[in-house]
């Protein structure tokens, strides 16, 4: 989770997202691909939207967390 750490996340939201990616091991490795192309802030955006979706597929949480990112 350190990758995330720097991301303004707060414990709790660091360990949702470490429970997300923990469900899709795979999302880590696509998950580096597409945080790069992500500014700050709209980088923490996704973070914080993908770690609350604990309820959701993690694949099919990156596609809402990505429009939230690009809404801010």
């Amino acid at each position: 989770m350190s990758a995330f750490e720097d991301d303004g996340l707060s414990p709790g939201e660091l360990s949702a997202l470490g429970a997300v990616l923990a469900r899709d091991p795979e999302l880590t490795a696509e998950l580096e691909l597409i945080l790069p192309a992500l500014g700050p802030e709209a980088r923490a955006v996704f973070c914080r939207e993908l770690a609350a979706a604990t309820g959701e597929r993690p694949a099919a949480a990156v596609l809402g967390a990505l429009v939230a990112a690009a809404r801010s």
